[in-house]
């Protein structure tokens, strides 16, 4: 027994690492159902039929992150520009650097608009800061969707009964923009709408935005409802600070739970993707889909009231910057896009490209819905 006491020791030793190595691969399985483990693959495509497409690894994140203390405005570049652009019809612009805080150009940064379903994003921010757990959910009844049925809302295609995971309900609110979804997550996160929104003008509050209230959590008009662009980029940045909100910001697709009232699950498509089909940033000016510049993500928004909003992030592997640009009151969805194409091309540092003019000729929406 003795002169084997060094090799007992050996393999008490060993199996006391292979059950380490055991408990150790139970608590990652256990810690990883709480997880959105997505890749981002916001996709959009060329003005010449190519592809631009943005891919990156999602970092996993297991519950609701508290909120981070990020510097909040930002102030103008010492070079600011007002935006100047011939045949723009956006009411309000902005463009601004993520990276060092600056905002380049823009026009009516603090005047009072509509933000539509811009509102979506203040909406998963809030839900994001206030859920338990991503796996909390919230089981749909037949009065959540009258509101939603009489102002023709944009739906992600949930059904009374239904019982839905706080994480898809985060990206059926953002990639369809669904108002069913946004409800979802109000009574998920603070038992009502009306106490959702308290706490979206509480949040508000403490992000400076002294030019936005709200009304509700989907972005239906209301003449009390109301935002401008700077206190929306305050609200992008925040959630690009959020992984959880920055994920779904720059998801392209995505297909939710199976459940009984939908058995194969919903797939999910960007609206902001569709509605790029046909567009790139042509920094270079060379007419190609070979820029620096790529599309991330972002949210759009309509009402009558509204017309086209939109919001995008927009990363340059030239400058390692990420910028955002949000445009408010565009006269079609198609001018919305062109005009943020002809934004980031304008006054991104560094670019060649060559402005066109800004077309003018199309006066209807892609949108079927009232409000999306």
């Amino acid at each position: 027994m003795k002169s084997n006491t060094k090799g007992n020791a050996a393999l008490v030793a060993l199996l006391v690492v292979i059950i380490l190595v055991g408990v150790g691969a139970i608590v990652m399985i256990l810690a990883g159902r709480n997880t959105i483990d997505e890749t981002e693959k916001f996709q959009t495509s060329s003005k010449g039929g190519g592809t631009q497409a943005a891919t990156t690894q999602v970092t996993q994140v297991t519950e609701p992150e508290k909120p981070k203390e990020v510097d909040l405005y930002c102030k103008k570049d010492a070079n600011f520009k007002t935006t100047s652009i011939k045949g723009f019809t956006a009411a309000a612009s902005i463009i601004a650097d993520l990276d060092n805080d600056t905002i380049i150009a823009g026009s009516s940064l603090d005047s009072r608009l509509y933000p539509a379903s811009l509102t979506k994003i203040m909406t998963i921010l809030v839900a994001c800061e206030n859920i338990k757990s991503y796996d909390d959910t919230y089981t749909f009844k037949e009065q959540d969707f009258v509101k939603l049925v009489e102002e023709d809302a944009s739906m992600a295609g949930f059904k009374a009964g239904e019982t839905v995971p706080a994480k898809d309900l985060l990206y059926g609110a953002i990639l369809p923009s669904g108002a069913d979804a946004a409800i979802g997550l109000a009574n998920l996160a603070a038992g009502s709408e009306a106490a959702f929104v308290k706490l979206m003008n509480e949040r508000a509050k403490e992000l400076g935005l002294k030019n936005t209230n709200f009304t509700n959590a989907s972005g239906i008009h209301d003449p009390n409802h109301y935002s401008t662009v700077n206190d929306i980029l305050v609200i992008m940045k925040v959630a690009y600070h959020n992984v959880t909100c920055k994920n779904v910001l720059n998801t392209f697709d995505y297909t939710t739970s199976k459940t009984a009232q939908n058995p194969d699950g919903i797939h999910l498509t960007c609206l902001l993707g569709g509605r790029l089909q046909g567009f790139y940033v042509d920094k270079n000016g060379n007419g190609q889909n070979d820029d620096t510049a790529k599309i991330q993500g972002g949210k759009t928004g309509f009402t009558n009231e509204a017309k086209s909003c939109i919001a995008t992030y927009c990363y340059d592997s030239e400058t390692d910057h990420t910028y955002v640009c949000v445009l408010a009151k565009c006269a079609t969805t198609e001018q919305s896009v062109s005009e943020t194409m002809s934004m980031y091309e304008k006054y991104l540092p560094g670019s060649k490209a060559n402005i066109p003019d800004v077309t003018t000729a199309a006066t209807t929406t892609a949108t079927t819905a009232k409000a999306a």
